[in-house]
């Protein structure tokens, strides 16, 4: 059985320790959690059928004050455990940026929302777990928004890829070896003249004879690819080569007819003081990347898409979700 207190001293990462310790450490839950794992433990939501999605809904539902909302909050939660990688385990963990993601943007089709960064753009529609095609496998983007941009009238198309912690406990030690597969940088592949420009930058070394990238400074490379892949699928989506397996909001998507496409990550960034330069350091990476994405963007002559040149943060949302106050309160306290 769980109980509804943490103690941080169970955790044996130190990163996550800091992360519990800002957010959770002393405060009393009105619902139960359980350590899971050994080797890296972490809290999680205790349910008391942990392997139906739809008992899970509820109670998470049930957890954070969703009433009136509750059967968009259910319908959303199904799109974000419909992707790869087992989402409803993932979903249950208190660290977890798919529950941020949902938590946060499950009710914008009842909440249009407007974000720093995209003030012209008005957003009233959102979709989970989407996918776009790559090479072997689809990307999975956490979050799909669509809305318009009020200067120009056109619709738009946010794609989100959305990080809590990772960014602080995913980081490559220097000259670690990260790999990644040699199909993402044949010829005429989307995402070859990147990878060129962030290894003439010297930012990633990449080993040809392996497909290995180092870095020569702690970095997370691990969501620079990601952001890599996300681009990569999206300028598939633009020619109508779709990913069309299991992929239940396409017809959607496609249909919106979007005139405007635009790549974004959101991090959490409300971790204090101790993990300040981890994030300095990726806003710098991540910026760096978006430079060369829209430079690339602008040789290939594709004027309707861009990436955001500043990551995006929950912390601007605050105001936002303080709708729900059960959310706001777990995440930024009372």
């Amino acid at each position: 059985m769980g109980g509804n207190k943490i103690d941080v001293n169970e955790l044996k990462d130190k990163e996550k320790q800091i992360i519990y310790k800002h957010l959770w450490a002393n405060r009393s839950f009105d619902f139960n959690i359980i350590k899971k794992g050994i080797s890296d433990p972490s809290y999680e939501f205790e349910f008391a059928d942990k392997d139906s999605a739809s008992f899970v809904s509820e109670s998470l539902a049930n957890n954070f004050g969703i009433e009136k909302e509750k059967d968009v909050f259910i319908k959303k939660f199904e799109m974000s455990c419909s992707g790869t990688g087992g989402e409803l385990k993932k979903i249950t963990t208190l660290h977890s940026s798919s529950l941020c993601a949902l938590l946060f943007f499950f009710n914008v089709d009842n909440m249009p929302l407007k974000m720093r960064g995209l003030e012209n753009c008005e957003f009233t529609q959102s979709f989970f777990e989407f996918k776009n095609k790559v090479i072997r496998y689809p990307s999975n983007i956490d979050i799909v928004l669509l809305g318009k941009n009020k200067i120009t009238n056109k619709k738009v198309i946010l794609f989100l890829e959305s990080k809590f912690s990772e960014y602080i406990t995913g980081i490559n030690k220097k000259d670690t070896e990260y790999k990644i597969g040699k199909a993402y940088f044949k010829e005429g592949c989307f995402s070859k003249p990147i990878y060129d420009e962030l290894n003439s930058r010297g930012s990633l070394h990449y080993n040809e004879k392996d497909g290995s990238f180092t870095a020569s400074k702690p970095k997370y490379i691990e969501g620079l690819k990601q952001i890599v892949s996300h681009y990569y699928g999206i300028r598939n989506f633009f020619i109508s080569d779709y990913y069309e397996k299991d992929n239940r909001n396409l017809d959607a998507v496609k249909k919106y007819g979007a005139e405007e496409f635009i790549l974004g990550e959101i991090i959490f960034d409300n971790f204090g003081k101790e993990l300040a330069d981890t994030l300095k350091s990726y806003e710098e990476d991540y910026g760096q990347l978006a430079e060369i994405i829209n430079n690339q963007c602008k040789k290939d002559k594709i004027g309707n898409f861009r990436i955001l040149t500043e990551l995006l943060k929950y912390s601007d949302l605050k105001d936002y979700i303080s709708e729900f106050p059960k959310i706001k309160n777990f995440y930024f306290g009372k």
